[in-house]
């Protein structure tokens, strides 16, 4: 529950991935799912992103074996309250960085992706996505089998600047 309360979450679909982990850090401090990492105005700071995920080592619940074709850096402004209650998008948003196999490294039964946001000068997020498909973008689902577009999504780590 406590995970549940703070933020420190993730949710995927048809056992893709088995655990997820995304850290923020800068300067020798860092912040998880859910946190915030604090960085200095003055310093134009370089935040490096560091995404661990474990694939699923067995088969799922469908007798598949799902394999993590692409990882999404997601990236967006923190703006503050919109003027738009109905609205559910921030304009800010983007895929910063998307990763395949070959950019990712084994570490134990885990993979690890690191990527460095260059200057960061304003409040942000960042959060992850990956899927089993060559889809760009999550598509709404029709009359395909679930089972054949699995997709993971993390919570934000949040970046402070002050």
């Amino acid at each position: 529950m406590d995970g549940l309360r703070s933020g420190r979450i993730w949710v995927g679909t048809g056992d893709l991935i088995t655990s997820l982990d995304l850290t923020a850090s800068s300067r020798r401090r860092s912040a998880a799912m859910g946190e915030t990492l604090t960085v200095s105005r003055r310093n134009r700071t370089d935040v490096d992103i560091e995404i661990r995920f474990r694939p699923l080592a067995g088969r799922n619940a469908n007798g598949d074996h799902p394999e993590v074709r692409r990882v999404d850096l997601i990236v967006g402004q923190v703006t503050g309250p919109s003027a738009d209650l109905d609205s559910d998008t921030n304009p800010t948003t983007e895929v910063v960085a998307r990763f395949g196999p070959r950019d990712w490294r084994k570490q134990g039964h885990e993979y690890v992706i690191r990527h460095t946001l260059r200057n960061v000068e304003t409040d942000l997020y960042a959060r992850v996505r990956g899927t089993s498909t060559d889809e760009a973008e999550p598509l709404a689902d029709e009359l395909e089998s679930p089972w054949d577009d699995l997709w993971f999504y993390s919570n934000p780590v949040f970046v402070q600047v002050r």
